[in-house]
């Protein structure tokens, strides 16, 4: 083993209770994202500012700035990351440079603070925004998504300052908000000009090495069937009758099973490195007005999965958005009601993807320090969405993601992660920017 090696592994595995109380402070900052695009999220900015502070300790030239959301969206309207009507009124982004001593490559850690609303307190055992350590696992809402992954980033950096690793190669520290929106905050990132040679994006992947991950689409479909009073005999449609939206809205959704298990047998719609296909998810279905009323209007909201090989010109789903379209219109064809007033698919939003060859310089040496810390390098395909095609395409970072805890605790009650996988997280990034900033 490396002198440097040793020296960083110890000084992480001796500072876990720090690693512990840097994720305990950043669950405190209740960071939810805003949905309503006037409104700041409750301490978004006050969780970017204690990280500045931190930043700025250990040498970072710091830039905190509040992005211009609809002039970043017109400037990029119609290619990844822009997304309209989001604003950062009191919701800044936050990027720090530490320098090297030149000559050596650069290296970008970056991840996302906001975080989603915790649901139903009744769901969970502890506080939310209290951080509970039990039995070897933190618990608070970001702990997985993402705060455990920023507080191994932060502290890796720290770790490497305190016993005094020289790097020729600089850092690039960057967080953001809005990643849980859509991504407009990564955007303003890559719009303001940070970048470094290679990027490591804390996502959790459970320790693994994610090159690529999912491109979605959000949609609603618009169903419109026609209202009735619900407990009467109906006259037919076409002679003035109601149609209950209901009906129409349990065709589409069969339809969309038909489209998915269809998907599931088709090679372009998986990667090897992915756990599942891509798949149409309903994620809400909203039918009806009054309980005596039978139904006349539906929607259905769904999220969309698409792979690197999938992306149109632009970067984006639009090859995707049309073969969903076509499918939807298929159905419409086949129901009297429907061919004459067929449902209309609304997109709302599209988060593109990226993918990373597998012997990338960044994958190889993120893979390198795992082994140096007795692990084995796991490759996976996040199936989630992730920033990384912003900062990779049009930022020209290639970025992987890697990261400690277990993805499938995202977004639940009792979000929760190992304090075993925050060190070796921590030990694994500080290894990896020693390798490669050297």
């Amino acid at each position: 083993m490396r002198e440097n090696d040793k020296r960083l592994m110890d000084a992480v595995e001796n500072g876990a209770d720090r690693i512990i109380n840097t994720l305990r402070d950043l669950i405190a900052f209740p960071s939810i994202v805003p949905t309503d695009s006037a409104a700041a999220g409750p301490a978004e900015r006050e969780c970017q500012e204690y990280l500045r502070g931190r930043l700025a300790v250990i040498g970072f030239t710091c830039d905190l700035w509040e992005p211009d959301g609809p002039a970043l969206y017109e400037k990029y309207k119609g290619r990844p990351g822009a997304n309209k009507g989001r604003v950062f009124g009191g919701r800044p982004i936050l990027a720090g440079r530490l320098p090297g001593s030149g000559g050596g490559k650069s290296i970008m850690l970056t991840g996302h603070i906001d975080v989603v609303t915790p649901g139903s307190e009744s769901h969970w055992q502890t506080d939310p925004f209290q951080a509970t350590l039990k039995n070897g696992f933190l618990f608070g809402r970001g702990a997985v998504d993402m705060k455990g992954g920023v507080a191994s980033m932060l502290m890796a950096t720290e770790f490497l300052r305190e016993i005094d690793i020289q790097l020729q190669g600089d850092i690039v520290f960057s967080t953001v908000v809005d990643e849980e929106i859509g991504g407009m905050g990564t955007l303003a990132l890559v719009d303001r000009g940070h970048q470094a040679d290679a990027g490591i994006m804390t996502e959790a992947t459970a320790l693994a090495v994610s090159p690529l991950c999912h491109g979605i689409l959000w949609g609603r479909i618009k169903i419109n069937g026609i209202g009735g009073h619900a407990e009467l005999k109906p006259a037919s449609w076409d002679e003035g009758g109601p149609v209950d939206a209901v009906w129409l809205t349990r065709q589409i959704l069969d339809g969309i099973d038909i489209l998915n298990r269809r998907w599931a047998n088709e090679g372009c719609k998986n990667h090897p490195l992915m756990d599942l296909p891509n798949q149409i998810i309903v994620t809400q279905v909203n039918v009806g007005e009054h309980p005596s009323s039978m139904a006349g209007v539906g929607e259905i909201v769904i999220d969309v999965q698409y792979l690197p090989q999938e992306r149109d010109k632009a970067g984006l789903g639009g090859h995707v958005q049309r073969e969903v379209e076509e499918h939807i219109s298929r159905i419409c064809r086949v129901d009297p009601f429907l061919r004459k007033n067929p449902a209309k698919v609304e997109w709302i939003l599209d988060a593109d993807c990226t993918e990373l060859a597998t012997d990338h310089p960044i994958v190889e040496t993120t893979r390198d320090a795992i082994s140096a810390i007795g692990h084995k390098p796991q490759l996976w395909g996040l199936g989630a969405h992730a920033d990384i095609g912003t900062l990779t395409e049009l930022g020209q970072t290639p970025t992987i993601n890697f990261g400690p805890g277990n993805p499938i605790q995202a977004h639940q009650p009792n979000e929760c992660i190992s304090v075993s996988d925050l060190v070796a997280a921590t030990q694994i990034l500080a290894l990896t920017i020693e390798r490669w900033c050297a």
